[in-house]
């Protein structure tokens, strides 16, 4: 049995809305009342408290006179903030065990504007009613949701968590798995900038470059940022309608990389695609004192392309997609794609004339740079498909001889 997570966007009255961020606000003080009350033992030497008495504890702030505004909220998304409270610190120590206490920080505090999610951890505390499309919620009633798709499979949890001023509900379904099926891809997939996926058979998606067209509005409202005196109102309004504008922006990458793969996987459930390390590609070139890095200003615009472009999220959302309807994506190794000819297999750096123009010096075959990398993708994920396993490009040899009789993996090749 799988999860499948559905997100939907509620329609809530001013009334509605202002109990929901009572609701996050109470949370947010539990969160930190806990956290100072651990802060605390460990200033006496007592041991951690874990969740289960860090519950008692909720339940004598919800009982006593000064806090007992806390019954009015639902108990179970308190209770969920200490659960994920206890994670947290048990998340730490075991780092703190590993010595790598540099990588894994203790939980903070969380400062108003950073409230955790509303969560109901139990279907049986929330009723979905899909025909009218609302939803009923414990210390709520029922809300109205935008229900852009049907809910399907047994429902397990629902979290609400608010996004630029919208109150969002994410429900969570237990589905049957589908078993994966055992075919080769029917398409390769070849990642870019100048084109953000150029298919296997000859169609190339323009980027999106939603940070891109939004640069000079950003840089204007990073400035009004900065020039504002820290703590003041104004500086707070700036700083709101920056966030919202980043915020914006997300939106509009994640809309649109969710409407292109959800139609990639309609029409090709096993995709080939490069395996590409984005984390390593935009790695800053600043450097250090000692060993300064060249070209800072160039890495840093060329990093800021890559991040907009989004091929992680793109990758994950494929992933997911065509597990969903029994397909896969097969990773790729991406070394020496572009520079090895789809017809012979003549590998030079050469081939690859300009950014568009690919052109082999062995056969003379001539096609466009990036279709002819998605070609050899798809190649190599049939080989992959074929060996049982990702087959690793292999470095070409200088000679030229040699490397035009270097050819692209094949099944007859993997059971040689």
């Amino acid at each position: 049995m799988g999860i499948r997570a559905y997100q939907f966007q509620l329609r809530t009255r001013p009334a509605v809305d202002a109990r929901l961020r009572r609701i996050a606000g109470g949370l947010r003080w539990v969160w930190n009342q806990a956290l100072a009350e651990q802060k605390a033992r460990h200033g006496r030497g007592e041991k951690y408290a874990g969740f289960a008495e860090m519950c008692k504890w909720l339940t004598t702030w919800r009982n006593a006179d000064a806090t007992k505004w806390l019954a009015e909220g639902p108990i179970h998304p308190q209770q969920q903030v200490l659960k994920r409270l206890d994670e947290s610190y048990k998340r730490f120590f075991d780092a703190a065990k590993k010595g790598q206490t540099a990588r894994v920080k203790p939980p903070k505090f969380k400062r108003r504007g950073a409230e955790p999610g509303i969560r109901f951890p139990d279907s049986k505390q929330f009723q979905l009613d899909q025909a009218n499309e609302r939803i009923k919620l414990p210390k709520l009633g029922w809300i109205r949701l935008r229900l852009s798709r049907p809910v399907t499979g047994e429902l397990r949890n629902v979290s609400l968590r608010q996004v630029r001023g919208r109150w969002l509900c994410a429900i969570q379904a237990q589905v049957a798995d589908v078993a994966p099926a055992d075919l080769a891809p029917t398409v390769g997939i070849d990642m870019g900038l100048a084109q953000f996926a150029t298919l296997s058979g000859g169609l190339a998606i323009a980027p999106l470059r939603a940070l891109a067209q939004q640069q000079r509005r950003l840089r204007r409202y990073q400035k009004a940022v900065s020039r504002k005196r820290k703590g003041s109102c104004n500086r707070k309004k700036a700083v709101a309608k920056l966030a919202n504008l980043h915020a914006r922006l997300a939106a509009q990458r994640t809309d649109w990389l969710h409407k292109l793969s959800t139609q990639i996987v309609k029409e090709h459930p096993v995709i080939a695609i490069e395996d590409l390390k984005v984390a390593a590609m935009s790695a800053s070139a600043r450097g250090t004192a000692d060993a300064p890095g060249r070209k800072v200003k160039q890495k840093a615009a060329l990093n800021r392309s890559i991040l907009d472009a989004s091929w992680a999220e793109f990758r994950r959302q494929l992933e997911y997609k065509t597990a969903a309807v029994g397909g896969r994506v097969v990773a790729i190794d991406p070394a020496f794609t572009s520079q090895r000819c789809s017809e012979c297999g003549h590998v030079d750096k050469r081939n690859r004339r300009t950014q568009s123009a690919f052109i082999c010096l062995a056969c003379g075959h001539a096609e466009n740079a990036d279709v002819n990398a998605a070609k050899n993708i798809l190649a190599a994920g049939h080989a992959a498909t074929a060996c049982g396993e990702d087959v690793r490009r292999a470095k070409p040899a200088r000679d030229k001889r040699a490397a035009s009789a270097k050819q692209e993996p094949t099944e007859e090749a993997c059971h040689a």
